[in-house]
């Protein structure tokens, strides 16, 4: 596994690659250390650091900072999840910015109705975000819901404010 990390202006971008596909990806280390630490724990082998650009990051950092949200073709590595749950995610890439989607609603989008329960237990297992944009999954009742472990995080807020104003029609 490779670990590549990049500076932004608000901390660090870290994503660890399996075989040059997207294993896991966080944006807000504090510092270098504590994104190759955080990192090389997940990958739990000898993993190869390289700190510079790379496409996914710059992906990353411009949903979080509201400048882009063009997706390139991203190979994700959905190796742990079981096919249904890696249906769940893949539906959620669909979903385009701007947009929302109750947890019921991507069950039923992907191929699998009245599972909103499971939906949120995906959503807390994405290693993807936000690439896989969890942040675009909202309660039924148009509450935020659960983001990163908080209930209506501040980051979640940011993140659809920013889509909903660059996207409205």
């Amino acid at each position: 596994m490779k670990i590549v990390i990049s500076k932004h202006d608000e901390g660090w971008t870290g994503i660890l690659l399996n075989n040059e596909k997207l294993f896991y990806s966080h944006y807000s280390f504090k510092n270098k250390d504590e994104a190759v630490n955080y990192l090389s724990k997940i990958a739990g082998e000898e993993v190869v650091v390289e700190e510079r650009s790379h496409p996914y990051i710059d992906v990353i950092n411009g949903i979080v900072d509201g400048t882009s949200f063009d997706l390139p073709k991203i190979n994700l590595d959905f190796s742990g999840f079981t096919d249904k749950e890696s249906d769940v995610l893949k539906a959620l890439l669909k979903i385009p910015a701007g947009e929302v989607v109750s947890y019921a609603e991507l069950g039923k989008r992907a191929g699998i109705p009245n599972a909103a329960r499971f939906v949120g237990n995906v959503m807390a297992k994405n290693r993807f975000g936000p690439i896989v944009p969890c942040h675009r999954v909202i309660l039924s009742d148009g509450r935020m819901g659960r983001f990163a472990g908080k209930e209506n995080h501040p980051m979640k807020k940011k993140m659809l404010t920013q889509e909903k104003a660059k996207f409205r029609f």
